[in-house]
């Protein structure tokens, strides 16, 4: 069984204008050298190269690479980047494209910073797609373990959501000072039954993983973007791997961050790396790649 726990499905309109020009940047600066010889259209569909792929060539891919389930993550920009397109346009959006295969589950995505109406839109969204997870990303300005986001975790707590968050670098004008693991102990100490899943092993600061996993054994970890360091450094990826899967081998789960990283290491490539690399026993390899996310999600 494999598992893709973390991918992306983006719409243009909801990613902010200046995210996506800090992305382009050196190559907006290229471009100028050369007197517009390289077109880069901030308002394209796709303005840049790994922002998307169609919808059914990603799915031809899970068949390809014998992919079980997908699960898509919907980030809230709606704060950051207001009025070219709904949060909860986006969700129906992304729902709507989802709803024709089974294997894509979405999760929904909402900014605590929305207050008392981000909990109004997280109970409606919950009443009309019955989510499993949610989505969080504090790089869009706020620590999570803050007082005043109490009644957003109890909230997630209560409808029994599974938690991914994003961990380490974020592009201004998202502001990666609040996307710290550690961030997450005191939440994760209030809501035991809640399952929070940070992403990226931590990220830049993967350093800070091990301490919170290892005072809350609600909280899991993703693989994903660790192909970031392929294929140039692969011995960075064997030994976070052989790190984290052999100290929590029941918390680490795969993800790629699709449709990102495709472009130079694809997903087949990857999931060989981990299937063929001495990092791990046969049993970590298969936990890590299905069984692990599929016991968070009940499956198993």
């Amino acid at each position: 069984m494999i598992i893709d726990s973390h991918i992306h499905i983006w719409h243009r309109k909801m990613l902010p204008d200046q995210a996506i020009k800090n992305y382009l940047m050196p190559l907006l600066e290229y471009a100028d050298q050369f007197d517009g010889f390289m077109d880069f259209d901030l308002d394209a569909e796709s303005p840049f190269w790994d922002y998307e792929v169609a919808l059914n060539e990603f799915t031809e891919s899970m068949d390809v690479n014998r992919i079980d389930r997908s699960i898509v993550l919907a980030t809230d920009f709606g704060l950051v980047n207001e009025g070219r397109m709904s949060n909860e346009e986006y969700i129906d959006w992304l729902y709507g494209i989802c709803a024709g295969d089974s294997r894509l589950e979405p999760f929904i995505g909402v900014d605590p910073n929305r207050g008392d109406p981000g909990l109004k839109m997280i109970e409606r969204l919950v009443k009309k797609y019955e989510p499993r997870g949610i989505k969080v990303y504090p790089a869009t300005g706020f620590f999570p373990d803050e007082d005043r986001f109490s009644k957003y975790w109890k909230l997630i707590d209560d409808l029994g959501l599974t938690v991914v968050t994003h961990a380490g670098m974020a592009l201004p004008p998202l502001d990666e000072r609040y996307c710290h693991p550690v961030n997450l102990i005191k939440v994760a100490e209030r809501h035991p039954d809640m399952k929070i899943i940070i992403a990226h092993l931590g990220g830049k600061f993967h350093n800070e993983l091990f301490d919170v996993m290892d005072k809350c054994e609600n909280v899991y970890t993703d693989c994903s973007a660790l192909q970031g360091w392929l294929p140039s450094e692969p011995d960075v990826v064997y030994s976070r791997l052989r790190d984290t899967v052999g100290r929590y081998p029941k918390r680490v789960v795969f993800g790629t961050d699709f449709p990102l990283y495709d472009t130079h290491y694809t997903t087949m490539q990857f999931i060989r790396l981990i299937n063929e690399g001495d990092w791990g026993t046969q049993r970590m390899k298969e936990d890590l790649l299905g069984n692990n996310m599929a016991r968070i999600l009940g499956m198993i």
